[in-house]
C-alpha cells in the first residue's frame, strides 16, 4: 500500500500529455490549413490573380479555430482545489467557490456529452449538481491525479448523503494498492478471446507486415544510400501502424481472485487487478475505436482496453461473469 497525504486539501493536477496533444493537433491543424492559404494567396498575387475578398478571407477561416481551441482549453479544465470547506474551481478568466452547503448531489462516474467543436462525444466525467441549478463536469481523463480528486469526493459525497454539510470528518490521506508488485505463476480461469487473425485490426496488421515485408523485398537491390535520409520517416510509419492496431487486441482472463488483461500481440505483456479492488466494470466504444473494457477500481483509477477481437457473444459472456461474481458491469454498447 502506498499512503498520500495531502494536508487538509487536494488540487488538481493536469494531464499535460492529453491536453498538449489536443493543442498540438488542432492548431497544427487548422495553422497548417492556414498558413498554406495564406501562400497560396501570395502566390496568386504573383500571378497575376485579381485580389478580391474570398481571397482574403479563405486563410481567416482556419484561424478563428485556433483561438476557439486555447479559449477552449483555458475555460474546459478548471483548477479543482477541494478542502473541508468546498470546492474552488479556477480558470484563467475566473475563480468561483462553493461550500459543501451549496452542492446537491455528486455523480462519481459515468458519460456525460463532452463538446468540442462541431463533435460531441459521450466522455467518462465525475458530475457535481449545485443547489443554484449549475452543473460542473469533471473530465477526469485531463487530471494526472483523477483518482486521488475521486476518492476525496466519494468521501464527502458519503457525509452529504448522511444530511451533514459539516465536512470537518472529511479525511485527505489516501492508500492506494500497487497493481505492479502483484505477482501470479499459474494463469487459471475463464478466457475471454477471440480469433484475432480474422478481425478487422489483424488482418490489417499482419496484411500490413507481409505487404512491406514484399515490397523491401522486391525492392532491396534499388534501396541506395541516397534514401537513407528518409529511414527514419520510413521505420516510424512502418511501425507506428502496426502498434496501433495491435493495442486494439487485448482479451480477458478471470480467475478465483484475479482480473488479467493481456494483449494477443505483445504476449508477454499482462496487467493483473485483484477482483475485490475492481469498483466497476464499463463497456465502451470510444469515438473511432474498437469495443473496449474500462476497468475502475476502489480508489477510482481507471485504464481503457480495446478489444477489438472479442464478438459479441464474447463480450456478453464476460458481462455475465463480471454480474456472476458480484462486480458492477456499466454495458454501453453491446446488445
Amino acid at each position: 500500500m502506498k499512503n498520500i497525504n495531502m494536508e487538509g486539501q487536494i488540487k488538481s493536477k493536469y494531464n499535460f500529455f492529453l491536453i498538449g496533444l489536443l493543442l498540438m493537433l488542432t492548431i497544427g491543424l487548422f495553422g497548417l490549413f492556414g498558413t498554406l492559404s495564406i501562400f497560396k494567396v501570395i502566390e496568386d498575387i504573383e500571378y497575376g490573380v485579381p485580389f478580391t475578398k474570398t481571397l482574403f478571407l479563405i486563410p481567416l477561416i482556419f484561424f478563428p479555430f485556433i483561438f476557439y481551441t486555447v479559449y477552449y482549453l483555458l475555460t474546459s479544465f478548471p483548477v479543482v482545489t477541494i478542502d473541508s470547506f468546498g470546492i474552488k474551481l479556477t480558470t484563467a478568466f475566473n475563480s468561483k467557490s462553493y461550500y459543501w452547503a451549496d452542492i446537491e448531489e455528486i455523480e462519481l462516474t459515468g458519460k456525460q456529452p463532452h463538446k468540442f467543436l462541431f463533435i460531441s462525444m459521450p466522455t467518462e466525467a465525475t458530475t457535481i449538481k449545485f443547489e443554484d441549478g449549475t452543473v460542473f463536469n469533471l473530465w477526469v481523463d485531463y487530471y494526472r491525479n483523477k483518482s486521488e480528486l475521486r476518492v476525496i469526493l466519494e468521501r464527502a459525497n458519503k457525509i452529504l448523503t448522511m444530511n451533514t454539510k459539516k465536512m470537518t470528518s472529511l479525511k485527505f490521506e489516501i492508500e492506494k494498492t500497487n497493481y505492479s508488485t502483484i505477482r501470479i505463476n499459474d494463469i487459471e480461469g475463464d478466457e475471454f478471446n477471440g480469433n484475432h487473425l480474422l478481425s478487422i485490426n489483424g488482418i490489417f496488421f499482419y496484411g500490413w507486415i507481409v505487404f512491406w515485408g514484399i515490397f523491401l523485398f522486391i525492392k532491396s537491390d534499388s534501396i541506395t544510400l541516397v534514401s537513407i535520409s528518409s529511414i527514419f520517416t520510413f521505420v516510424m510509419v512502418l511501425f507506428f501502424i502496426p502498434a496501433l492496431l495491435s493495442f486494439q487486441m487485448h482479451y480477458f482472463i478471470i480467475t478465483r481472485e484475479f482480473l488479467v488483461v493481456k494483449n494477443t500481440v505483445w504476449f508477454w505483456m499482462r496487467e493483473i487487478y485483484l477482483l475485490e479492488d475492481i469498483k466497476e466494470i464499463v463497456i465502451e466504444t470510444p469515438h473511432k475505436r474498437e469495443t473496449s473494457l474500462r476497468i475502475i477500481t476502489t480508489d477510482y483509477r481507471d485504464k481503457l482496453y480495446s478489444a477489438g477481437s472479442l464478438r459479441n457473444k464474447t463480450w456478453k459472456r464476460l458481462i455475465e461473469k463480471f454480474e456472476i461474481i458480484k462486480i458492477k458491469v456499466r454495458n454501453e454498447t453491446i446488445n
